[in-house]
């Protein structure tokens, strides 16, 4: 989200009609977004800014995947309040009120379920001390709730306009209070390099098969795996069925590269074929179901600004 010229403790909000757009939408972060859910995107970010630190607050309406890294030389301490989430690698899926502390250098890969909504705080890393910044760890619910009920009160407040101003000013120092509290008391849990596992497997495969492969029987042949084992780790990993999910990253590829196209030079039917669509009626209908509209229209739309 661009805030050249933004005041002091200005709120700037944005709403988004595309994923490709939303995942734009923090600065400095390097996102990469899949909707894996039927319907028009709708998306919502806010940000309460302070020079160096930031709070955000980010919803959208539909089951996504998300890859992301935070900005170099920050952290982000982010918790759901909407629905759970599942990280990639970790066992559990991460309920309301739970958090995690994000460190920049990793590669972070979420599942979440519709409705998602998020309140992050990006911060140096030196704000912290260094046996608080220097891993991943997640942030308990019994210890975090307090810290996420206080994050969205002073956004919506602020947001609202009825935070007084000496609130606001002050608010940096709180929070790191806050935070470190506490992290003091945490047990520390460092995850640099998450555990490999059946899942892990799923999603290295589909990053590395054409996309006119992506199906439940490529997968099991490629990974020598039972297709009922896979569908039951994705379902158990990400909430979703493994067909649901090879069928939104694919879209969601068609439509990241028609929103980035040239209408011009490009023709949707060429796109399709690309990614392993010949069917031409029944691409076209899973397309509209996804995303609510035509890829036709999506080629017409005006590209996204890049970084």
């Amino acid at each position: 989200m661009r805030t050249d010229g933004m005041t002091r403790n200005r709120v700037k909000e944005a709403r988004f009609d595309s994923f490709v757009d939303q995942e734009r939408g923090l600065d400095g972060w390097h996102q990469l977004y899949r909707q894996l859910s039927p319907g028009a995107f709708e998306g919502h970010i806010t940000a309460l800014e302070w020079g160096d630190i930031t709070l955000y607050r980010e919803t959208v309406n539909q089951r996504m995947e998300n890859i992301y890294r935070v900005p170099d030389g920050y952290l982000c301490v982010g918790f759901s309040l909407g629905k759970p989430l599942t990280m990639a690698g970790l066992p559990n899926a991460i309920g309301t009120g739970t958090g995690m502390i994000h460190v920049a250098g990793e590669d972070y890969h979420i599942f979440t379920d519709s409705h998602a909504d998020y309140i992050m705080l990006t911060l140096p890393q030196d704000s912290l001390p260094e046996d608080i910044a220097c891993g991943t760890r997640p942030v308990p619910k019994e210890a975090g709730q307090g810290i996420a009920d206080w994050m969205l009160t002073l956004m919506e407040s602020a947001r609202l306009g009825i935070a007084q101003q000496a609130v606001l000013d002050l608010a940096p120092d709180l929070l790191l209070d806050r935070i470190s509290l506490w992290a003091r008391g945490a047990a520390r849990q460092t995850a640099h390099k998450l555990p490999r596992n059946l899942m892990a497997d799923i999603l290295e495969a589909c990053d590395t098969l054409p996309f006119d492969k992506l199906s439940v029987s490529h997968l099991a042949t490629h990974l020598d795996r039972d297709r009922a084992q896979l569908r039951t780790a994705c379902l158990e990993r990400t909430g979703m069925s493994l067909d649901n999910m090879l069928k939104g990253r694919r879209l969601s590829e068609v439509h990241r590269r028609l929103r980035f196209s040239d209408a011009r030079t490009t023709r949707v039917s060429d796109v399709s074929m690309e990614f392993g669509y010949y069917h031409w009626g029944r691409f076209a209908q899973n397309y509209r179901t996804m995303f609510n509209e035509r890829p036709s229209e999506t080629l017409r739309r005006t590209p996204p600004r890049q970084h």
